[in-house]
């Protein structure tokens, strides 16, 4: 009886082993394809583009495992909310991955193009952002503060209103420069998609932290749980 009370426990915590480390691995691809992007750097790029794979597998394997969980130990209240953050969770770092890819894909056209602009200042801004959003809510989950996603609750429309800045100032640059090439504002206007993408996902992952710690879901909105 003791070994089966135990074994939950011990599932649980190999899950939660297994999140931490996708959440390092998404953080590495993104920080390396925001570099890629700021330095067209090809090498980078591609290096983001190969690691990809390491996403999905860990993708597969921690379903594998919160399923198999979820059969055996039937797990129930707390244990049970994690298995289910944890599936949720999941296909959001795993998207974070795929957007990491879009952008390291965006850098290496970008890099195929003559004289193109700088990188506008907007978008390095959003790119800073977006890096700082998905480090508070990979931090939520390693100290279990649920509350993160009640401070996160208005960002996911600063992601689209940074979007539409970035794709403003694009578009005035483009204006203004009758000899620039098109698709250097097509790839960066890509780019500013992506980050809103991952933004916005980093706002779930917060929201998956909460309903893991207080059993709460922020699906339509964290006024009501302000004033629970």
């Amino acid at each position: 009886m003791k070994h089966q009370e135990q074994f939950p426990g011990q599932a649980i915590a190999g899950l939660r082993t297994r999140l931490l480390v996708m959440c390092a691995a998404v953080g590495i691809a993104l920080d390396e394809s925001f570099r890629a992007l700021d330095e067209t750097s090809p090498a980078r790029a591609a290096a983001v583009i190969d690691g990809d794979t390491v996403i999905d597998d860990l993708e597969d394997e921690i379903d594998e495992q919160a399923l198999c969980l979820l059969a055996r130990s039937q797990p129930v209240a707390c244990d049970l909310r994690f298995v289910v953050g944890a599936l949720r969770m999941v296909s959001d770092l795993e998207r974070m991955g795929d957007e990491a890819v879009s952008i390291a894909e965006q850098a290496i056209l970008l890099q195929d193009l003559e004289h193109g602009p700088s990188m506008p200042d907007e978008m390095r801004q959003m790119l800073s952002r977006v890096r700082a959003a998905f480090a508070r809510a990979e931090e939520a989950f390693r100290s279990h503060d649920g509350d993160v996603a009640l401070r996160m609750s208005d960002e996911d429309d600063e992601a689209v209103q940074s979007e539409v800045l970035v794709i403003q100032r694009l578009m005035e640059r483009l204006t203004a420069r009758p000899g620039c090439d098109p698709r250097w504002v097509m790839h960066y206007i890509l780019v500013a998609h992506s980050l809103s993408r991952i933004w916005r996902r980093a706002v779930n992952v917060a929201e998956h932290v909460h309903f893991i710690t207080r059993g709460q879901s922020l699906k339509h909105g964290a006024d009501a749980c302000r004033e629970a």
